[in-house]
Protein backbone atom coordinates (compact mmCIF):
# COMPACT_ATOMS: atom_id res chain seq x y z
CA UNK A 1 0.00 0.00 0.00
CA UNK A 2 1.17 3.66 -0.88
CA UNK A 3 1.14 6.23 1.14
CA UNK A 4 -1.78 8.85 1.01
CA UNK A 5 -0.03 13.02 0.60
CA UNK A 6 -3.30 13.79 2.08
CA UNK A 7 -1.96 11.40 5.29
CA UNK A 8 1.39 13.01 5.24
CA UNK A 9 0.18 16.11 5.78
CA UNK A 10 -2.81 15.47 8.16
CA UNK A 11 0.02 13.95 10.56
CA UNK A 12 1.74 17.15 10.44
CA UNK A 13 -0.76 18.99 11.21
CA UNK A 14 -1.31 16.58 14.19
CA UNK A 15 2.51 17.38 15.19
CA UNK A 16 2.49 20.71 14.56
CA UNK A 17 -0.82 21.57 16.37
CA UNK A 18 -0.32 19.19 19.18
CA UNK A 19 -3.35 16.83 19.01
CA UNK A 20 -5.75 15.32 16.92
CA UNK A 21 -8.26 17.70 18.12
CA UNK A 22 -6.71 20.71 17.08
CA UNK A 23 -5.28 19.17 13.61
CA UNK A 24 -8.91 18.12 12.80
CA UNK A 25 -10.25 22.10 13.03
CA UNK A 26 -7.02 23.18 10.86
CA UNK A 27 -7.72 20.60 8.67
CA UNK A 28 -11.47 20.87 8.68
CA UNK A 29 -12.27 17.20 9.17
CA UNK A 30 -13.74 15.35 11.94
CA UNK A 31 -11.56 13.55 14.72
CA UNK A 32 -12.51 10.35 13.56
CA UNK A 33 -11.38 11.15 9.91
CA UNK A 34 -8.50 12.33 11.07
CA UNK A 35 -7.67 9.17 13.84
CA UNK A 36 -8.55 6.97 10.82
CA UNK A 37 -5.57 8.62 8.26
CA UNK A 38 -3.22 8.19 11.02
CA UNK A 39 -4.08 4.45 11.73
CA UNK A 40 -3.76 4.10 8.16
CA UNK A 41 -0.42 5.61 7.69
CA UNK A 42 1.15 3.66 10.68
CA UNK A 43 -0.34 0.12 8.90
CA UNK A 44 1.82 1.62 5.80
CA UNK A 45 5.16 2.28 8.10
CA UNK A 46 5.08 -0.68 10.34
CA UNK A 47 5.97 0.89 13.17
CA UNK A 48 4.26 3.28 16.04
CA UNK A 49 4.88 6.97 15.40
CA UNK A 50 3.60 8.67 18.16
CA UNK A 51 2.59 8.16 21.78
CA UNK A 52 -0.41 9.80 23.64
CA UNK A 53 1.58 12.22 26.22
CA UNK A 54 -1.33 14.01 28.11
CA UNK A 55 -3.66 16.00 25.92
CA UNK A 56 -1.05 15.63 23.04
CA UNK A 57 1.52 13.52 21.41
CA UNK A 58 5.30 12.22 21.69
CA UNK A 59 6.84 11.56 18.70
CA UNK A 60 8.46 8.24 18.15
CA UNK A 61 12.10 7.75 16.48
CA UNK A 62 10.31 6.66 13.21
CA UNK A 63 7.81 9.56 13.87
CA UNK A 64 10.84 11.68 13.90
CA UNK A 65 12.28 11.03 11.21
CA UNK A 66 8.83 10.67 8.95
CA UNK A 67 7.87 13.77 10.29
CA UNK A 68 10.38 15.91 8.97
CA UNK A 69 9.29 14.53 4.91
CA UNK A 70 5.62 15.04 6.00
CA UNK A 71 6.54 18.79 7.09
CA UNK A 72 8.63 19.10 3.52
CA UNK A 73 5.35 18.16 1.83
CA UNK A 74 3.13 20.74 3.84
CA UNK A 75 5.84 23.58 2.85
CA UNK A 76 5.76 22.35 -0.63
CA UNK A 77 1.65 22.40 -1.33
CA UNK A 78 1.84 25.76 0.16
CA UNK A 79 4.28 26.86 -1.77
CA UNK A 80 2.69 25.89 -4.74
CA UNK A 81 -0.58 27.35 -3.76
CA UNK A 82 1.27 30.56 -3.06
CA UNK A 83 2.36 30.21 -6.49
CA UNK A 84 -0.66 29.25 -7.91
CA UNK A 85 -2.38 32.57 -6.16
CA UNK A 86 0.56 34.90 -7.82
CA UNK A 87 -0.35 33.15 -11.46
CA UNK A 88 -3.69 34.11 -10.52
CA UNK A 89 -2.96 38.05 -10.44
CA UNK A 90 -2.30 40.25 -13.49
CA UNK A 91 -0.04 42.36 -10.64
CA UNK A 92 2.44 39.74 -11.04
CA UNK A 93 4.84 37.05 -12.77
CA UNK A 94 7.42 37.02 -15.63
CA UNK A 95 6.75 37.76 -19.14
CA UNK A 96 10.04 36.84 -21.45
CA UNK A 97 9.83 38.91 -25.01
CA UNK A 98 12.02 38.62 -28.12
CA UNK A 99 11.61 41.87 -30.49
CA UNK A 100 13.21 42.78 -33.51
CA UNK A 101 16.14 45.62 -33.09
CA UNK A 102 13.94 48.17 -34.32
CA UNK A 103 10.96 47.40 -31.76
CA UNK A 104 13.47 46.73 -29.11
CA UNK A 105 15.55 49.37 -28.93
CA UNK A 106 13.66 52.56 -30.21
CA UNK A 107 9.93 51.26 -29.21
CA UNK A 108 9.71 49.12 -26.25
CA UNK A 109 11.95 50.82 -23.71
CA UNK A 110 9.56 53.84 -23.80
CA UNK A 111 6.46 51.09 -23.46
CA UNK A 112 8.49 49.33 -20.50
CA UNK A 113 9.37 52.84 -18.71
CA UNK A 114 5.38 53.25 -18.16
CA UNK A 115 4.38 49.75 -18.08
CA UNK A 116 6.55 49.33 -15.00
CA UNK A 117 4.52 51.99 -13.26
CA UNK A 118 1.54 50.51 -13.72
CA UNK A 119 2.90 46.78 -12.84
CA UNK A 120 5.92 46.65 -10.68
CA UNK A 121 6.05 43.11 -9.86
CA UNK A 122 5.76 41.90 -13.26
CA UNK A 123 9.31 41.03 -14.56
CA UNK A 124 9.80 41.62 -18.34
CA UNK A 125 12.43 39.71 -19.42
CA UNK A 126 13.73 41.16 -23.13
CA UNK A 127 15.80 39.56 -25.89
CA UNK A 128 16.25 41.67 -29.53
CA UNK A 129 17.27 39.79 -32.12
CA UNK A 130 16.44 41.03 -36.14
CA UNK A 131 13.25 39.44 -37.22
CA UNK A 132 14.40 35.61 -38.36
CA UNK A 133 15.87 35.44 -35.00
CA UNK A 134 13.14 36.26 -33.36
CA UNK A 135 11.38 33.33 -35.13
CA UNK A 136 13.83 31.20 -33.87
CA UNK A 137 13.66 31.91 -30.63
CA UNK A 138 10.18 32.55 -30.21
CA UNK A 139 9.09 29.07 -28.30
CA UNK A 140 11.32 30.06 -25.69
CA UNK A 141 9.09 33.32 -24.91
CA UNK A 142 5.56 34.44 -24.09
CA UNK A 143 5.52 37.31 -27.08
CA UNK A 144 7.36 38.11 -30.23
CA UNK A 145 7.33 41.14 -31.81
CA UNK A 146 8.42 41.38 -36.04
CA UNK A 147 8.35 44.30 -38.79
CA UNK A 148 6.45 41.97 -41.36
CA UNK A 149 4.35 38.89 -42.12
CA UNK A 150 5.12 35.51 -40.08
CA UNK A 151 5.48 33.72 -43.19
CA UNK A 152 5.70 29.82 -42.76
CA UNK A 153 7.49 29.69 -39.33
CA UNK A 154 7.28 26.66 -37.60
CA UNK A 155 6.51 28.72 -34.48
CA UNK A 156 2.91 29.91 -36.21
CA UNK A 157 1.75 26.45 -34.65
CA UNK A 158 2.24 27.61 -31.12
CA UNK A 159 1.44 31.27 -31.52
CA UNK A 160 -0.89 33.74 -32.76
CA UNK A 161 -0.12 36.85 -35.22
CA UNK A 162 -1.91 39.78 -34.30
CA UNK A 163 -1.56 43.01 -36.26
CA UNK A 164 -0.01 46.02 -34.11
CA UNK A 165 -0.08 48.71 -36.56
CA UNK A 166 2.16 49.52 -39.58
CA UNK A 167 5.66 50.81 -40.07
CA UNK A 168 7.09 52.88 -42.96
CA UNK A 169 10.44 52.24 -44.24
CA UNK A 170 12.45 55.62 -45.40
CA UNK A 171 16.08 56.28 -46.92
CA UNK A 172 18.76 57.63 -44.44
CA UNK A 173 20.87 60.82 -45.32
CA UNK A 174 23.27 62.70 -43.40
CA UNK A 175 21.87 66.25 -43.29
CA UNK A 176 24.05 67.72 -45.91
CA UNK A 177 23.48 64.98 -48.04
CA UNK A 178 22.85 66.15 -52.00
CA UNK A 179 19.35 65.04 -51.40
CA UNK A 180 18.24 65.98 -47.96
CA UNK A 181 16.16 68.31 -49.23
CA UNK A 182 14.26 66.40 -50.89
CA UNK A 183 10.08 65.79 -49.47
CA UNK A 184 10.43 62.10 -50.94
CA UNK A 185 12.85 59.75 -52.92
CA UNK A 186 11.65 56.98 -55.40
CA UNK A 187 13.75 54.02 -55.45
CA UNK A 188 15.11 55.86 -58.47
CA UNK A 189 16.36 58.38 -57.34
CA UNK A 190 18.55 56.65 -55.30
CA UNK A 191 19.60 53.21 -57.70
CA UNK A 192 22.72 54.84 -58.35
CA UNK A 193 23.79 55.79 -55.11
CA UNK A 194 25.77 53.71 -53.08
CA UNK A 195 23.59 51.99 -50.40
CA UNK A 196 23.66 50.30 -47.30
CA UNK A 197 21.75 47.18 -46.47
CA UNK A 198 20.99 45.47 -42.66
CA UNK A 199 22.08 42.07 -42.27
CA UNK A 200 20.72 39.23 -43.95
CA UNK A 201 17.48 37.80 -41.85
CA UNK A 202 16.86 41.60 -41.54
CA UNK A 203 13.13 42.03 -42.32
CA UNK A 204 13.82 45.71 -43.37
CA UNK A 205 16.44 44.06 -45.43
CA UNK A 206 14.17 41.67 -47.11
CA UNK A 207 11.55 44.41 -48.04
CA UNK A 208 14.04 46.90 -49.40
CA UNK A 209 15.49 44.44 -51.41
CA UNK A 210 11.98 42.84 -52.60
CA UNK A 211 11.23 46.49 -53.60
CA UNK A 212 13.80 46.99 -55.96
CA UNK A 213 13.50 43.61 -57.21
CA UNK A 214 9.72 44.78 -58.30
CA UNK A 215 11.02 48.43 -59.70
CA UNK A 216 13.36 46.00 -61.70
CA UNK A 217 16.33 47.93 -60.05
CA UNK A 218 19.55 46.89 -59.04
CA UNK A 219 21.00 48.42 -55.79
CA UNK A 220 24.61 49.81 -55.40
CA UNK A 221 25.24 47.77 -51.88
CA UNK A 222 28.90 49.18 -50.43
CA UNK A 223 27.83 47.52 -47.45
CA UNK A 224 26.03 45.37 -45.14
CA UNK A 225 25.81 45.71 -41.70
CA UNK A 226 24.40 44.15 -38.82
CA UNK A 227 21.78 46.20 -36.61
CA UNK A 228 20.00 49.47 -36.61
CA UNK A 229 22.69 51.96 -34.92
CA UNK A 230 25.40 50.57 -36.99
CA UNK A 231 23.53 51.55 -39.99
CA UNK A 232 22.44 55.38 -39.29
CA UNK A 233 26.51 55.71 -37.74
CA UNK A 234 27.20 55.11 -41.59
CA UNK A 235 25.02 57.17 -43.02
CA UNK A 236 25.69 60.17 -40.73
CA UNK A 237 29.72 59.78 -42.00
CA UNK A 238 27.98 59.72 -45.94
CA UNK A 239 29.29 56.41 -46.80
CA UNK A 240 25.67 55.90 -48.00
CA UNK A 241 21.95 55.58 -47.98
CA UNK A 242 20.40 53.47 -45.46
CA UNK A 243 17.06 51.86 -45.38
CA UNK A 244 15.56 51.55 -41.90
CA UNK A 245 12.04 51.91 -39.93
CA UNK A 246 10.99 55.73 -39.27
CA UNK A 247 10.69 54.62 -35.93
CA UNK A 248 14.30 54.18 -35.71
CA UNK A 249 15.12 58.02 -36.22
CA UNK A 250 12.95 59.34 -33.55
CA UNK A 251 15.80 60.46 -31.87
CA UNK A 252 18.05 61.03 -34.49
CA UNK A 253 17.32 64.48 -36.17
CA UNK A 254 20.89 66.02 -35.17
CA UNK A 255 22.83 64.55 -37.83
CA UNK A 256 20.35 62.26 -40.26
CA UNK A 257 16.90 62.37 -41.65
CA UNK A 258 14.41 59.95 -42.99
CA UNK A 259 13.63 60.90 -46.76
CA UNK A 260 9.74 59.10 -47.45
CA UNK A 261 9.82 56.75 -50.60
CA UNK A 262 7.59 57.16 -53.26
CA UNK A 263 5.85 54.92 -53.49
CA UNK A 264 5.76 54.19 -49.86
CA UNK A 265 7.32 51.34 -48.37
CA UNK A 266 4.89 50.11 -45.74
CA UNK A 267 4.83 47.01 -43.78
CA UNK A 268 3.17 45.53 -40.90
CA UNK A 269 4.29 45.29 -37.68
CA UNK A 270 3.08 41.80 -35.78
CA UNK A 271 3.01 40.65 -32.63
CA UNK A 272 3.57 36.83 -32.09
CA UNK A 273 1.43 35.76 -28.48
CA UNK A 274 1.52 31.93 -27.05
CA UNK A 275 -2.37 30.29 -27.88
CA UNK A 276 -2.36 30.20 -23.85
CA UNK A 277 -0.42 33.24 -22.53
CA UNK A 278 -0.22 34.13 -18.92
CA UNK A 279 -2.37 36.41 -17.11
CA UNK A 280 1.10 38.55 -17.11
CA UNK A 281 1.37 38.56 -21.03
CA UNK A 282 -1.93 39.08 -21.48
CA UNK A 283 -1.92 41.92 -19.28
CA UNK A 284 1.13 43.30 -21.24
CA UNK A 285 0.06 42.48 -24.65
CA UNK A 286 -3.08 44.84 -24.13
CA UNK A 287 -1.25 47.36 -22.62
CA UNK A 288 1.27 47.32 -25.61
CA UNK A 289 -1.58 47.69 -28.10
CA UNK A 290 -2.87 51.21 -26.37
CA UNK A 291 1.09 52.26 -25.64
CA UNK A 292 1.19 52.16 -29.68
CA UNK A 293 -2.14 53.82 -30.48
CA UNK A 294 -1.14 56.66 -28.32
CA UNK A 295 2.40 57.18 -29.42
CA UNK A 296 3.12 59.40 -32.19
CA UNK A 297 4.46 58.13 -34.99
CA UNK A 298 8.50 59.17 -35.94
CA UNK A 299 8.79 61.87 -37.93
CA UNK A 300 10.23 61.73 -41.04
CA UNK A 301 12.10 63.94 -44.28
CA UNK A 302 11.89 67.58 -43.67
CA UNK A 303 8.74 67.30 -41.06
CA UNK A 304 11.91 66.03 -39.04
CA UNK A 305 13.21 69.73 -39.17
CA UNK A 306 11.54 72.74 -37.32
CA UNK A 307 10.79 75.33 -39.88
CA UNK A 308 14.04 77.12 -39.38
CA UNK A 309 15.68 74.58 -39.85
CA UNK A 310 14.26 73.51 -43.10
CA UNK A 311 14.40 76.90 -44.63
CA UNK A 312 18.11 77.15 -44.25
CA UNK A 313 17.88 73.43 -45.37
CA UNK A 314 16.50 74.33 -48.68
CA UNK A 315 17.94 77.62 -48.98
CA UNK A 316 21.60 75.85 -48.39
CA UNK A 317 20.49 73.35 -51.22
CA UNK A 318 20.03 75.95 -53.97
CA UNK A 319 23.09 77.76 -53.65
CA UNK A 320 24.89 74.50 -53.65
CA UNK A 321 23.12 73.66 -56.72
CA UNK A 322 23.83 77.14 -58.32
Amino acid sequence: MRINPDQLITFAHVVREGGIGAAARARHLTQPAVSNQLRQLQSIIGEPLYRRQGRGIALTGAGQQLYRHAQALADALHEAEAFALALASVDSGRVRIAASQTLGAYILPAALAEFRIVAPQIEIILESHNSQSVLDHIDTCDIGLIEGPVGHASAAVHFSAQPLGNDTIVAVVPRHHRLAARRALTLTDVADEPIILREAGSGTRELVEAAFAQAGLTPRVCMTLAGVAAVIEASRQGLGIGFLSSLALRHEGEHVIGIPLRPNLRRKLTLLAANQPSRAAERFIAFLKDFLIRTPAAPTGLEAQTEPQRRRRLKSMKSMGS
